[in-house]
């Protein structure tokens, strides 16, 4: 289990405030494995506080969400007012989804599933080049892994519902999940060149896609690692839904904004002086029909899967 679970505010002071209180939540029984935290301002120019959390048995967190203070506490939330709230939560078949990192955990204690002791990061040769991602995927052995509604693409935000008001959202099948990240908490030989020649590079392109509904992307953050109590981390990471695996591969392949992204990142390798010091990472996931929540309470319209609301 994959759960976003955020606070919208206007300023991050108070966005900052409404995700202290979803924080709790988390720390009762049947709680997380893995819990992230981290902060955007997202496409609108609100600012977002979110918590990635993870459960390796899908079971415990059905138990969690059940239990109090998760489900009464999510259910009141108000519908109106200064705060908006928002979750997106997907069950990722294990046949689904792929991962790849340049460090093991032992070496670099990155966000995300990876750090569970009960995931093995195994090492493949299949990578360097394009559809890599896909055929790490072993579903697509035997599945196009296409999307479920053959016209499906984003639609414009303007046609979403308004603030106000709790909406849940129908996600249609084959939609695609990316988390990618990034830890130069250690780095000493590559920090300053990432910083100053490829993370911009890779915002600009994080934030294209965000507004760029026709790329296939349905929302894209570009989220800075905080820890528990809201202080920055030395680490960043990307989280995306695309409308299909094709939609992403398109765009990495494609893309003007990813092929920079690369161009930047292989620069900086082949200027270094030593190995490699900054920890880098993604999971992509192809969910079926039925395996995404998306839930939006008081959101403005362009929040999520909202755009696809109507």
């Amino acid at each position: 289990m994959f759960a976003q679970y955020a606070c919208q505010a206007a300023t991050a002071q108070a966005a900052a405030g409404g995700a202290a209180a979803l924080g709790e939540w988390f720390a009762g029984a049947h709680g997380p494995d893995v819990l992230d935290r981290g902060s955007f301002v997202d496409v609108a120019g609100a600012h977002n506080v979110v918590w990635m959390a993870y459960w390796v048995d899908p079971d415990a967190y059905d138990r969690w969400q059940r239990s109090e203070p998760a489900r009464t506490a999510w259910e009141q939330l108000p519908t109106h007012g200064p705060l908006a709230h928002w979750r997106e939560v997907c069950v990722i078949p294990a046949e689904r989804t792929e991962s790849l990192h340049t460090h093991r955990r032992e070496l670099c204690a990155t966000s995300g599933l990876s750090q569970h002791e009960t995931v093995e990061l195994a090492e493949t040769r299949v990578h360097d080049y394009w559809g890599a991602a896909r055929d790490r995927i072993p579903a697509s052995a035997i599945d196009g892994l296409e999307p479920s509604i053959g016209a499906f693409a984003p639609q414009p935000a303007r046609d979403a519902p308004g603030p106000g008001g709790r909406v849940s959202v129908t996600v249609p099948g084959e939609v695609a999940l990316i988390r990618t990240a990034q830890d130069w908490s250690e780095s000493t030989l590559y920090r300053e060149t990432y910083l100053t020649e490829v993370k911009p590079v890779k915002d600009r392109g994080v934030d294209y896609l965000a507004d760029t509904p026709q790329s296939g992307c349905i929302a894209a953050r570009n989220i800075a690692e905080e820890t528990a109590d809201g202080s920055l981390m030395q680490r960043a990471c990307t989280v995306a839904w695309f409308a299909s695996l094709s939609h992403l591969m398109d765009w990495c392949r494609e893309d003007r904004t990813h092929l920079e992204i690369y161009e930047s990142f292989f620069r900086m390798i082949g200027g270094g002086t030593g190995p490699l010091d900054i920890a880098f990472w993604h999971e992509v996931s192809v969910l079926p029909s039925g395996a995404v929540t998306a839930e939006y309470i008081n959101c403005h319209a362009r929040t999520g899967f909202l755009p696809l609301a109507g």
